[in-house]
């Protein structure tokens, strides 16, 4: 069958993709815009949770809800690493020293979704759309994440109040788990198979 005139056959491999064009830069996906609030949301829970966990915070944090907004360009760089750096310092920072708090399971599930919506973002251009065979992959993959959060807390919560050097050690190993997973996800991240 013959294109109509005026499309080519091109047209019928690659559907157009409905995109969103914000000033003078580039043209966003509505895949990219939904990864973008994702994160957003991601941001939203955690802060939530945290807010919970600490009785409360200076009105300010929650401005920090809007960032990935701000930097969905740069969403390959390190600016999403350091964004959550900032965002788990405040944890430390805003809770009770030694204390334990059972809002930082959401937390975590706010943390896993903002961070794996960022690099999910990160693998395609700004115009691009993900599948949802992509979707899914990476649904499964943040739920994985998730998932080992919570023998994570069990033993967190198990721990509280012990020994200040059975604390530090769970701390070490809870630390280097963390940094293993997001290291795996970095370099292996979930791709769409051929």
């Amino acid at each position: 069958m013959l294109p109509p005139p005026g499309e080519s056959a091109d047209h019928e491999l690659h559907p157009v993709r409905r995109t969103v064009h914000f000033g003078a830069g580039p043209e966003w996906s509505l895949s990219q815009l939904g990864a973008t609030a994702a994160a957003m949301a991601g941001v939203l829970v955690y802060l939530g949770s945290l807010s919970r966990a600490a009785g409360g915070f200076d009105p300010v944090w929650w401005s920090l809800v809007l960032l990935p907004l701000l930097t969905m360009l740069w969403a390959g760089s390190a600016a999403p690493l350091l964004y959550w750096g900032l965002l788990l310092y405040g944890w430390f920072t805003l809770t009770a020293a030694g204390s334990f708090s059972w809002w930082s399971l959401p937390a975590a599930a706010g943390c896993a979704v903002g961070h794996a919506a960022t690099a999910l973002s990160a693998s395609s251009p700004p115009g691009g759309s993900f599948t949802a065979r992509t979707g899914r992959r990476w649904l499964r993959h943040t739920a994985i994440a998730f998932l080992s959060a919570v023998p994570v807390a069990l033993l967190a919560g198990l721990l509280t109040g012990r020994s200040g050097a059975v604390s530090a050690a769970a701390y070490v190993v809870g630390l280097l788990g963390v940094s293993v997973a997001v290291w795996l996800m970095r370099t292996n991240p979930p791709a769409e198979r051929d």
